[in-house]
This record gives C-alpha cells, sequence and structure tokens, in this order.
C-alpha cells in the first residue's frame, strides 16, 4: 500500500497548515435535520459537482444517494455569513456493532477488501474497530476559494469523529487533493481508481488512532474540540452553531432533536 505505514501511525508529511481564524460567528455549521435544510445540502453538491464535471445536469438539481436515507450519516451544511456555503456527509460504521440501522461506507464499494484488511489488522482490547468515513464534501461555487468553508467542514466531521468515538477515519479522494490530506496527519492507504457513478478516480486515506490527537491539536482549524464546548453541544442538539471555537450556540431556530448516532459500547455489544 502507497505510503502507509501501518505499525508506526505516521504520516511523514503531516504539518500544520496556516490558518487565520474568521471573525467570531461569520461561519456556522447545522446538522441536517429535516428535507428543507436537505434539500439545501443536494443543491450544493450539485452545483459543486456539476462544476467539478463529475456528474451530468439535472432538472431537479439536487444530487443525493441512497444513504442519505441511513441513520448511520449526518450531513451538515456550512453557513458564511448566514448563506449556505457548503456541506459534508460524515459515514459511520460498526463492524461490530449490532444496531438496527447498520450499513456500509460509501468508499467500501470501491475498496471494500482493503478496509476490512484495516480493520483486521488493528486490534483493540475491548472492542471492534469502528469506522467513519468523511464524504460528499462540496462548496458553493460562490466560495469555492473560500478555505474556511472546508476547514468548517473538517471540523464537524472532527466532531462526529468524537460523537462516535471513531477509531479508523476514512476519505475517498481524488489524486491531486491526496498531498492536502497527508498534510493534515492522513495516510495513503490505496492509488486512485474509477469512482462509482461518477466521472472521477479516487484512493484512499486514512487515519488511524495512534495519529487521532496529533491531527486534531497539529492543525489550528480543528485545535481544542472536545465534547465539552459549546460548538458541539449546540451542534450535536441540532441547532446551528458558530462552529469555530466555544461560541455559544447561535440565535437561529433549531432543526429540533437529532438522533444520537452512537450507542455506548455496552449497548451495541449487548443484544441478541
Amino acid at each position: 500500500m502507497n505510503e502507509y505505514n501501518f505499525s508506526t501511525g505516521r504520516a511523514s508529511e503531516a504539518a500544520p497548515v496556516r490558518w487565520t481564524k474568521p471573525k467570531e460567528g461569520a461561519i456556522e455549521a447545522q446538522i441536517v435535520a429535516d428535507q428543507d435544510l436537505a434539500d439545501v445540502a443536494y443543491r450544493l453538491r450539485y452545483e459543486a459537482y456539476l462544476d467539478g464535471a463529475f456528474i451530468p445536469e439535472s432538472a431537479v438539481q439536487r444530487f443525493s444517494d441512497e444513504y442519505d436515507t441511513y441513520g448511520n450519516s449526518r450531513t451538515v451544511v456550512v453557513f458564511q455569513d448566514g448563506v449556505p456555503a457548503g456541506t459534508v456527509r460524515v459515514t459511520r460504521h460498526d463492524p461490530g456493532g449490532c444496531e438496527n440501522d447498520r450499513h456500509d461506507l460509501p468508499c467500501m464499494k470501491l475498496f471494500e477488501h482493503e478496509i476490512e484488511r484495516l480493520v483486521a489488522q488493528l486490534h483493540l482490547p475491548a472492542r471492534t474497530p469502528r469506522l467513519i468515513e468523511i464524504n460528499r464534501l462540496a462548496r458553493s461555487t460562490i466560495y469555492k476559494n473560500n478555505i474556511n468553508v472546508i476547514f468548517a467542514l473538517f471540523r464537524f466531521a472532527a466532531y462526529i469523529h468524537l460523537e462516535f468515538d471513531a477509531d479508523i477515519v476514512l476519505n475517498a479522494v481524488r489524486a491531486h487533493h491526496a498531498p492536502m490530506y497527508r498534510r493534515f496527519g492522513f495516510q495513503q492507504v490505496e492509488a486512485p481508481r474509477q469512482y462509482p457513478g461518477l466521472a472521477m478516480k479516487t484512493g484512499l486515506v486514512a487515519s488511524f488512532p495512534s495519529g487521532h490527537a496529533g491531527l486534531i491539536e497539529g492543525q489550528p482549524f480543528l485545535r481544542g474540540i472536545s465534547k465539552d464546548d459549546a460548538a458541539y453541544a449546540g451542534l450535536i442538539a441540532g441547532e446551528r452553531v458558530a462552529i469555530f471555537g466555544d461560541n455559544a450556540p447561535s440565535a437561529v431556530r433549531p432543526a429540533g432533536p437529532v438522533a444520537p448516532l452512537s450507542q455506548t459500547p455496552d449497548g451495541l455489544r449487548n443484544c441478541a
């Protein structure tokens, strides 16, 4: 596997990126919990993927798939100064779990055997490794050069990583994006292959337990996140929150309760 050393858990190119924190409250995020916000996310995806020539034109001008209907996915919309600017979906998979809505990850359509091998090689003392995949990342063409929108999407993914207590973080990325992921601390696992249903090739990158703390604390746009900060609490509750820093949730209508993405380890194991 290219540039992958499971025994060390290190990515040789990992390095902090330069970052200027946006003004307080300028960038907000909200988990999709109703059809109106789902339509916003699907339109953002459509706009971005069409602009990249990865999908054909569609009369409905929305881009979604079956994973949007599964309970193991979370989609977020990021707002820049109140305007929808980007979206990303985070999908989780617990091979040892027994929840009712147990589905695989989108990237398993392309890298199923490689991911199974990663899970088999990661020996944890008390449970089977849990996985999340960062997928369907998209920015509005208006904000395609706004790096803070991308950083906000990754920050959301980091919060879901905390909520689910994930062990392996995966992403299927195009070749020219792989260096950015390696700089973030991901490792390249597999070379690009043709992605099913899209006009693109993607390779597989991953982050493992030994690298998670360094990834989060090593990047200024992720540093300091925790389950104790106000952004986490509001975000998981379905509110629109200022995604950077310990700002209190904004005074924006909540989307209603968001079902927990994970269960306790004991709850996941004690089932018939």
